[in-house]
């Protein structure tokens, strides 16, 4: 896939067909894609244009993911990849297109091969992640209350409704290639939320050190003390007590 061949009815852009080589890109092309996607670095394989609509899809999300920046650079990893990676060809692979504007031919449908770990560690760094201003979890906003990372790959790969939010083409996640085909799962590097430089919070990852740091000590345990009595006499009133 390689530049913008034209939007649907909904104003979606639609990516092109296209088996280019991956480009070098403008100094000021490149230090914006660096921004975004600090794993991309050298080639890329989209256009300025490509780049900008990907740039503001993502801004929707972050400040839903902002709270985690693992999970936030996770997810930004994964779009990076898929929309500039030199190595697309390698984990991408097109198996639906339609004519748009005469006789160029849109991408319609698509395998995206990612591998099981960092789908796994994706998922496992924003499955806690909470939307601040209405304290709720973000995976219900972005996944639609996903429980794995399946249930999220498939969510997120629905082709979209006209007017609707999410991809102008359906999105197919799989971890698995058949070794004929050549296909390589993506697999970028990927962040934990436990990982203290990536600063989430304990609300948003419940696992980190900074939840078991801040726990409340625990209540002091009860000691007792006892008094052997050999004899004792108590005279009150007048009356002998034993």
């Amino acid at each position: 896939m390689y530049g913008i061949c034209g939007k649907r009815s909904d104003g979606k852009v639609l990516s092109c067909l296209n088996r280019t080589h991956s480009v070098k890109p403008e100094k000021v092309f490149s230090s914006k894609i660096q921004s975004l996607c600090p794993t991309i670095s050298g080639n890329v394989c989209c256009s300025p244009y490509q780049f900008d609509t990907l740039r503001g899809q993502v801004q929707q999300v972050i400040p839903l993911l902002v709270g985690c920046p693992a999970c936030l650079r996770n997810f930004l990893n994964l779009f990076c990849e898929l929309a500039c990676s030199p190595n697309q060809s390698l984990f991408t692979n097109v198996t639906s297109v339609k004519k748009v504007n005469g006789n160029r031919m849109a991408v319609d449908a698509i395998d995206f091969y990612v591998t099981h770990d960092f789908g796994e560690q994706l998922f496992n760094s924003c499955k806690d992640v909470k939307f601040g201003s209405m304290n709720t979890r973000a995976m219900d906003f972005i996944g639609a209350g996903a429980k794995n990372y399946s249930e999220w790959f498939a969510y997120l790969g629905r082709q979209a409704n006209s007017n609707e939010p999410g991809s102008p083409y359906a999105i197919t996640f799989r971890s698995n290639s058949n070794d004929s085909s050549g296909m390589m799962p993506m697999n970028v590097t990927d962040y934990s939320c436990v990982d203290s430089s990536l600063g989430c919070s304990c609300g948003d990852c419940p696992s980190s050190s900074v939840c078991f740091d801040s726990l409340p000590p625990a209540p002091p345990v009860k000691q007792f003390c006892s008094i052997k009595i050999v004899s004792l006499k108590v005279i009150l009133f007048g009356y002998n007590y034993l």
